[in-house]
């Protein structure tokens, strides 16, 4: 009886410290990738992006720049193999396919999670919606998140970042579609025009809403 009377309170012992120790990871994962974010208030870089699914078949390569302010402020220009535009002040989402002469009008809901929302947010509010991991490699810190919620738009993103700047993102979707993103001509803390961030449909271009 004493024996498994000690045993008992051993393996309740065990998971307390496993999920102590866990937290106290999660609280350190969370701390440096917040002042990681927050170092920088503009970001714009080119960018490269590659879709795969789940037997890493190619299923779409793009490339472009992006730029985004804090708070809430983002733009995203992909250039090739289309023109595409999307751009977002925070209240507002516009996605302007210039090709095909249309863009397409969208409230940000406050609730959504998304990658973009995560760079150009409130950091320290956005993380606690996530687990945070951590993996060091070298001069490259690697941060995991997965959502503490079941999310529509994606089952994880992971953030790189080398000597302290976000060089890489890979984002996983519900249909295990993986985008990867490189960023390259990197340029924190620059001037940003807040007419970046405003969108204006040319005459000819339908409007959808």
């Amino acid at each position: 009886m004493r024996k498994h009377i000690k045993s008992t309170i051993l393996f309740f012992f065990i998971i307390f410290i496993s999920d102590t120790i866990f937290a106290a990871t999660q609280l350190s994962a969370i701390a440096k990738l917040s002042g990681l974010l927050n170092q920088f208030s503009t970001f714009q870089a080119q960018f490269k992006q590659k879709t795969t699914d789940a037997e890493n078949n190619v299923l779409q390569e793009s490339a472009g720049k992006m730029m985004l302010v804090r708070p809430g402020r983002f733009r995203w220009e992909t250039n090739n193999p289309t023109h595409q535009i999307v751009i977002t002040d925070g209240k507002t989402l516009w996605v302007y396919d210039v090709d095909l002469k249309q863009a397409t009008k969208q409230a940000i809901q406050n609730s959504a999670i998304n990658p973009a929302k995560l760079l150009s947010g409130d950091t320290n509010t956005l993380l606690k919606q996530f687990d945070v991991h951590m993996v060091p490699h070298q001069n490259i810190l690697v941060f995991h998140l997965i959502p503490k919620r079941q999310n529509q738009q994606f089952r994880s993103v992971s953030l790189a970042f080398t000597h302290d700047k976000l060089t890489g993102m890979q984002i996983e979707n519900n249909l295990e579609q993986t985008s990867q993103f490189q960023f390259s001509d990197i340029m924190l803390n620059s001037h940003l025009s807040p007419s970046l961030f405003k969108f204006k449909a040319p005459t000819g271009v339908d409007v959808i809403q």
